[in-house]
This record gives C-alpha cells, structure tokens and sequence, in this order.
C-alpha cells in the first residue's frame, strides 16, 4: 500500500532520463539556430537603420541576411535537424526585414481594423 501505483508516481522520475541539456540540443540544431539568429539580427538591423519606417529598406542591408538565412534553412532542413520551426523563422525574419515598410503598414492597418471589429463587436 506504501507504493504509488503507476499512474499516481511522479513524473519526475520518467522525465528526468530524457531530459537533456541546452547544450546538447543545441548541437544537435546548430544550421536551425545560425538561421534564426541571422534573421533577427537582419530584422533588427533593418529596423534599426531604417529612417522612415514607412519606405522600404536598402536592398544592399537586406539581400545579404536574406541569402545567408536562406542557405542555413535548407541545410538545416538537409540535414534533418528535427526542428523545423527554427529555420523557417529565421528565414520569415530575414524576409520581413525586405519588406519591412510595406510590413509595418499593412501590420498597422491589419491591427486598427482589428480593433475597430472589437469595438463594433462590442457594442452592437
């Protein structure tokens, strides 16, 4: 009576052997990881840089973020990483940060519209 049935142990015990390190993941996904953190920076770059966020940035900043993430992508997805998520968000960021004024706009006008149906839903 002493011994928890196995559904009631904790999960603890179960997780802890598969449970591995932040280390080891990341060097099982290092081309998923290079491509995420190259899209950030080329978005944030891009942001940074640019002076009217409504125009669209110089090709000669974005182009080159862009190519590099796009290379990291597809040999993170050749060398059957796992993860999937990484490069493909690395590479959405890399393209944003080209089309960051027509991004920016759309997102503003996506956003008001958004809040405008909130408030109509409200109070009709």
């Amino acid at each position: 009576m002493a011994e928890l049935e196995p559904h009631a142990r904790p999960l603890a015990a179960a997780t802890a052997a598969t449970q591995e390190s932040i280390g080891a993941w990341a060097l099982r996904h290092p081309m998923g990881l290079a491509a995420l953190v190259i899209g950030a920076v080329g978005f944030v770059v891009t942001f940074m840089v640019q002076d009217p966020l409504w125009s669209m940035p110089e090709p000669r900043l974005t182009v080159p973020f862009f190519g590099a993430a796009l290379v990291l992508s597809v040999l993170s997805v050749a060398r059957k990483e796992g993860t999937l998520i990484l490069p493909i968000t690395g590479l959405a960021l890399a393209t944003l940060a080209i089309v960051l004024g027509w991004f920016l706009m759309m997102a503003i006008i996506v956003g008001v519209a958004a809040l405008l149906i909130l408030i109509m839903s409200m109070v009709l």
